[in-house]
């Protein structure tokens, strides 16, 4: 988790200066009038590509096209300030990786918009939602990992709102996959913990990583392709949550400081994974 805000902050810190000794000097000649920005990284909010076609991403000061939002289809955007340029409104976006950043207009973009969990009718209409809605992509490439597994929406519900996963209402044998941690290291050769519920809550910078650093930590304690195919022969289902800092509401135009983020489900949204029966 450590690593990961680490690259968002420093994605955003390279969208705010990193530009600008390497773009050209011509001033602006309309103003750049901000809006909001974000205080701390906890404010970063998440956004999808909205466009199929061409979206532009544009310098710190509108005078050069550095990028074109229509080559990532698939790219999460962290947005963390919003301005108004020549009467139109846009976002300050940077991508987890921080490789693309800049400004782009706001109708390019839009939050992902996640369901309370209360919301759904049961096994099928949830899976339906992990399986097709945008914010969910990270769940998706989890699911890659276990092609046999039970979705079970009861489960994951419940999962979602326990305080410990070792112990969820109606089930005796539960095993905490969001608990598990593996010791790795950073760019420096820094080294700490990161736990599959942290690695659920992010990108990283994209779904498949997140899916190969959650594969990573569970075959380091042993929880191969082949040992979770036992257990769910055995009759362990599967209980997921991912939230991926998304949003349970926006305002008609999205804008980041109009999104609501919590819902009145009773679940803390914490990177959920578990196995019970």
């Amino acid at each position: 988790m450590k690593k990961t805000i680490g690259i968002i902050m420093t994605g955003l810190m390279a969208v705010g200066i990193g530009v600008s000794a390497n773009q050209q000097s011509v001033q602006a000649k309309s103003t750049i009038k901000r809006m909001w920005k974000v205080i701390s990284v906890e404010d970063v909010e998440a956004y999808y590509t909205a466009s199929n076609k061409s979206a532009y991403v544009w310098n710190t000061k509108f005078t050069k096209r550095t990028n074109n939002l229509k080559n990532y289809p698939n790219t999460t955007w962290y947005v963390s300030e919003q301005v108004k340029y020549n009467h139109r409104v846009y976002y300050k976006i940077s991508g987890l990786s921080g490789k693309v950043y800049g400004y782009t207009w706001r109708g390019n973009v839009a939050p992902y918009i996640l369901k309370p969990m209360n919301s759904f009718k049961g096994d099928a209409d949830y899976l339906n939602y992990l399986n097709t809605d945008k914010s969910q992509k990270v769940a998706r490439a989890i699911l890659k990992l276990m092609p046999n597994a039970e979705v079970d929406y009861k489960l994951s519900y419940a999962a979602a709102k326990a305080s410990d996963l070792s112990k969820i209402n109606g089930y005796s044998n539960v095993i905490p996959l969001s608990n598990l941690e593996m010791k790795v290291k950073d760019e420096v050769g820094f080294k700490y913990s990161t736990y599959i519920r942290y690695q659920l809550q992010t990108n990283a910078p994209t779904a498949a990583e997140t899916a190969k650093n959650v594969k990573a930590i569970l075959e380091h304690h042993g929880y191969t392709s082949e040992k979770l195919d036992s257990l769910f022969k055995q009759g362990y289902k599967l209980g997921i949550c991912v939230d991926c800092s998304g949003a349970y509401s926006a305002g008609k135009y999205g804008y980041p400081s109009e999104l609501k983020q919590h819902s009145n489900d009773g679940s803390s949204r914490m990177g959920t994974l578990v196995l019970a029966k």
